[in-house]
């Protein structure tokens, strides 16, 4: 008979584990790090882009006056090819960098949610030298489990192209019909619309069938392809608890995270004048302080729930995988 979870117990002992090993929650707040970025640069974004930009008028009155006055860049081809080559290469860094981070961060919560459900007390250096020690597991599971997403961005890009070959060389051929090409061009883009609408629920899929996969290479020792194979076969055998596990799980954070957020708007509307006074005065300077002090509260927080999420998942996963 197939083993059921006990959600209940399941979301207790979670909550027990975080509690215990707060180390967890540093690693939470590394597996949340893009946001904890983007909360800890909002203060200084004022004094980083010309002030009328943050206005709503602003944007309104250019809209409703039809004249887009876009600001002056004094600068060559050569340089702005080599700003746009940099802030390229800048960017995938980050990119890998922070895969890297919440990466290694989630196989670290994982390595040590598992050893503390065994019974062997675990520490923030040995959970991160787990973490290390799964990644390249955890890449090529990437690599593999996100391939459609890629193809689909590529059959995407593929299509928009050759709608806009097509109609560029009718609109060339003067015997060409408005209407045909017309036609033509919104046909190409109603397929790429209808390409993009299949992204985001195969993407919610993929992540998580992830998230059992990198519990089951961690867990089991497994390597890839095994690693695959057997979460294919588990979630065969479980599908039902998984998927009610999932919602639980996804709703959670998601509806958390949300009212964490929600926390930031008060501070926000108090300190927006102190902030657009700049951080000379001292009324800005309080402002800054107070934005960056609320945005690493609400950074651990959302921290937690990455922790709480993770654990649950990799105590389930145990779970179900010795029990078929």
């Amino acid at each position: 008979m197939t083993n059921v979870i006990d959600i209940g117990g399941l979301f207790s002992q979670s909550l027990t584990l975080i509690w215990r090993r707060k180390f967890l929650w540093l690693l939470g707040l590394l597996m949340g790090i893009n946001g904890l970025v983007v909360g800890l640069i909002r203060p200084f974004l004022r004094t980083a882009v010309p002030e009328q930009w943050l206005s709503l008028e602003y944007w309104l009155e250019m809209v409703q006056s039809g004249s887009f006055q876009l600001p002056t860049i004094n600068l060559t081809t050569a340089e702005l090819w080599r700003y746009v080559l940099w802030g390229s290469l800048a960017l995938f860094v980050y990119v890998v960098l922070f895969w890297v981070i919440v990466t290694v961060a989630e196989g670290a919560i994982i390595g040590a949610a598992y050893e503390e459900a065994e019974g062997r007390p675990s520490h923030l250096g040995r959970a991160v030298r787990l973490g290390l020690g799964y990644l390249p597991r955890f890449a090529a599971i990437d690599a593999a489990v996100f391939l459609p997403v890629f193809l689909l961005l590529l059959l995407m890009m593929a299509v928009a192209l050759a709608d806009t070959a097509v109609i560029a060389y009718l609109t060339l051929q003067t015997q060409t019909e408005t209407s045909t090409v017309i036609t033509i061009y919104a046909l190409g883009w109603l397929c790429v619309l209808a390409l993009g609408c299949c992204i985001p629920p195969l993407t919610i899929v993929l992540v998580w069938y992830r998230t059992l996969a990198f519990r089951d290479a961690a867990i089991l020792g497994h390597g890839v392809r095994e690693a695959m194979r057997h979460t294919r076969q588990v979630i065969r055998q479980h599908f039902g608890e998984l998927l009610a596990l999932a919602v639980l799980l996804y709703g959670l954070s998601y509806v958390l995270g949300w009212l964490f957020s929600l926390l930031t708007l008060p501070v926000l509307a108090l300190t927006a004048v102190p902030l657009a006074a700049g951080s000379s005065s001292l009324t800005g300077i309080l402002a800054t302080g107070l934005n960056l002090l609320l945005s690493l509260l609400v950074a651990l927080l959302k921290g937690v729930v990455h922790v709480f999420t993770a654990v649950a998942w990799t105590l389930a996963y145990r779970e179900l995988s010795h029990h078929p």
